[in-house]
């Protein structure tokens, strides 16, 4: 796989960690953020392969980004949640999620759906 250039948007600090170091040992870039201000400030200034960005952040709801942001700036994203619905993973595939991750998920499932959403786009 080719190295990418990564933004993780979660509030909580073990999940940008843990993302993080499991990507970055793969090759990719990756940068983190805790609130959706500061991922939109980051998407508007970096183009990224991928988004992992979760629903509920401590400023706006992950939806929110979806709306908001210029889709030039990222290609994949992938929503993570810990409060999985069939309505919310429906209502961020229409905003142009690829993905969902539930959380709590492990190292193989976040690098199985990161392989899914990278083969679905070569």
């Amino acid at each position: 796989m080719e190295s990418m250039n990564i933004l993780v948007i979660d509030d909580e600090p073990i999940i940008c960690s843990g993302c993080s170091l499991i990507l970055s040992d793969l090759g990719h870039k990756v940068q983190t953020c805790m609130t959706c201000g500061e991922g939109i400030e980051n998407i508007k200034k970096t183009n990224y392969d991928l988004i992992l960005l979760d629903l509920k952040l401590p400023d706006k709801d992950g939806l929110e980004l979806l709306k908001t942001v210029d889709n030039d700036n990222f290609g994949k994203i992938i929503v993570m949640t810990g409060y999985a619905t069939i309505q919310s993973a429906i209502n961020s595939m229409k905003l142009g999620a690829v993905d969902f991750l539930q959380k709590p998920f492990t190292e193989e499932e976040l690098l199985e759906t990161v392989n899914k959403v990278v083969e679905l786009g070569s």
